[in-house]
């Protein structure tokens, strides 16, 4: 009985992720429904941090269909489209991969909430294009990588000229100005060392800037004319997969990013200078099982380390040190291919030892340290009809709301709030 009842609820399931109305997106979906970090196994989306993997990805046309953030307010953000082109010009100008979003994505991942570091404190809807290009040569293959998202406004009036070069709508609270304008340039190289081993390095830099400024300077201490002080932000990951046995891939991977958020003020007084920069790295292995005919299974460990350091002359008492570590994370996933067009994922993380500390920059000040971390899991499910996949990420109650197959009580944000569709060609 209990057999037949997961049977019948997995097949109810399936038809909703066709039938949704509202979907979320596709191709980062399958690895956030098992709570999966994508440098740890082979799939597509590492064509963010690695751009020369899009050498080796082939033909696809994949739609994001919105993230339903904000529970049940209805509100469907992060969209996307995009294709990478493998056989354009049959091949002899490379392959290339075009992506067309709503919201500009974190740091060398594929959408905003994927990946290690949703830390990324820049927010910008206003995404104008991401092209990459990646060539195979011999043994090894090279990417390159352009990206810009631009806002800006400028008012000019009898004496007065007033520019804005950020999205005063979507920035942070403070003048932390976390919507800045970028413009990315990206590269990576891969190896094949071997008939059993393969390395992928990639960098990513990006000049975040962004503008409020107000000619003549208006007098006073506030309001303030303000730019950025430093707008370098850059990504640096290297990974190997190893086949250690038939069924067994070994991915040690290296992570490193800083964020500088600076921010240079201008007033009738002068000039001043305010450092806020975050950087952190990440290393550590995961081993890929394959299991029955085409199941995997995913263990790992890896070591995190965040830093923010804050100095504002203006808000002394608020200048921090504020350090985040994980050593280490544990981390676990599962997907298994209940039959031929249905897949079933799951998987989870855990910190241990995590710790955030906080350290005042001025004598006399609090120091706090929380040890604890939370536990995360997700579970997702993919179906398969000819050459669409369709892959979602399950709200975490969607079996404790089971009987809203029915028309009962739903889970505030849906049974599925992101779903990606994914062709193959």
């Amino acid at each position: 009985m209990p057999y037949r009842w997961m049977s019948k609820s997995l097949v109810l399931v399936a038809l909703l992720v066709v039938a949704l109305p509202v979907m979320a997106f596709a191709q980062t979906s399958r690895l956030e429904g098992m709570t999966l970090q994508g440098d740890y196994v082979k799939d597509y989306t590492n064509i963010y941090s690695y751009p020369s993997q899009v050498a080796g990805v082939g033909n696809l046309f994949y739609g994001e269909l919105g993230n339903t953030f904000g529970g049940g307010s209805g509100i469907v953000s992060d969209r996307a489209v995009g294709s990478v082109l493998g056989n354009l010009f049959e091949g002899r100008m490379g392959s290339w991969a075009i992506h067309l979003r709503q919201t500009t994505p974190n740091l060398g991942e594929g959408d905003i909430v994927s990946g290690p570091n949703t830390q990324d404190p820049n927010i910008n809807n206003h995404e104008e294009f991401d092209v990459m290009w990646a060539r195979k040569v011999g043994t090894m293959s090279f990417g390159l990588r352009l990206n810009r998202s631009f806002w800006g406004s400028e008012v000019s009036a009898p004496g007065v000229q007033t520019k804005l070069a950020f999205d005063p709508t979507t920035f942070a609270a403070g003048d932390t100005f976390a919507s800045r304008n970028i413009l990315g340039f990206g590269g990576g190289i891969g190896w094949e060392l071997g008939p059993n081993t393969t390395a992928d390095i990639g960098l990513l830099y990006q000049s975040r800037t962004f503008e409020n400024t107000t000619t003549p300077v208006p007098a006073g201490p506030v309001p303030f004319n303000s730019r950025e002080d430093s707008p370098t932000t850059y990504l640096l990951s290297g990974r190997m997969m190893w086949q250690w046995q038939s069924n067994i891939v070994v991915t040690p991977l290296l992570k490193w990013y800083s964020y500088d958020l600076s921010i240079q003020r201008v007033t009738a007084a002068g000039t001043q200078t305010s450092e806020n920069t975050l950087k952190g790295w990440q290393f550590g292995a995961a081993a890929n099982w394959s299991l029955g005919s085409n199941d995997m299974l995913v263990w790992g460990v890896d070591f995190i380390r965040n830093r923010v350091e804050q100095v504002d002359p203006l808000f002394g008492p608020a200048n921090t040190d504020i350090t985040e570590t994980m050593l280490p994370r544990l981390f676990a996933a599962l997907e298994t291919h209940v039959n031929s067009w249905l897949t079933v994922r799951m998987g989870a993380s855990k910190g241990a030892f995590a710790k955030v500390k906080t350290e005042p920059r001025v004598s006399g000040g609090t120091t706090t340290e929380t040890t604890g971390t939370s536990f995360d899991m997700n579970i997702g499910a993919g179906v398969k009809l000819g050459t669409l996949q369709l892959d979602a990420v399950l709200a975490d109650n969607t079996f404790q709301y089971s009987n809203g197959l029915l028309g009962g009580l739903t889970p505030a944000g849906g049974f599925f709030p992101k779903v990606t569709a994914t062709y193959s060609f």
